[in-house]
């Protein structure tokens, strides 16, 4: 089952362009960042990012531009649900 925590690494990644600085805006190590995209790939059966080790950025593989599409909607369906569970609880 994919791992929402790993989609949302995946998204900053994508939004950022870079491990590293994917890394400090989630308040993490890059090796986490990573681990969380090997994981994501190895759970998928595809690589999401093509790596420029030189410049250090990402670029999406075209599994990784289908992927963002429902990544994004997922944490979207999260967030969306979190919200109902937290206003029925301060109405009841």
């Amino acid at each position: 089952m994919l791992d929402l925590q790993h989609l949302e690494t995946f998204c900053v990644v994508t939004d950022t362009n870079s491990f590293t600085r994917a890394a400090a805006k989630l308040g993490c190590c890059q090796s986490t960042v990573t681990m969380h995209i090997m994981a994501l790939e190895r759970e998928l059966g595809a690589r999401l990012f093509v790596r420029d080790r030189s410049s250090k950025t990402v670029i999406l593989t075209d599994v990784g531009k289908r992927i963002l599409q429902y990544a994004g909607r997922l944490l979207a369906l999260v967030k969306e649900a979190k919200s109902a569970v937290q206003e029925c609880a301060v109405n009841e």
